[in-house]
């Protein structure tokens, strides 16, 4: 009996790398949201909480 809470893997394809985008666990200097995001075709770190963004992890 599987439990509501359980997670799965899931492998995801993307044919288009425009569309990628990553969740990196580093805290948003905006914010200090404890995840982040980034953009794979623009190379831009974004927040899932707040507006901010930067072309570096840490800025």
């Amino acid at each position: 009996m599987e439990d509501n809470n359980t997670t799965t893997n899931c492998v995801i394809v993307v044919a288009d790398p425009a569309g990628l985008v990553l969740a990196i666990d580093t805290d948003c200097p905006g914010c200090g949201h404890w995840e982040r995001t980034l953009t794979a075709a623009t190379g831009l770190y974004g927040c899932t909480r707040c507006a901010h963004t930067s072309f570096e992890r840490d800025h």
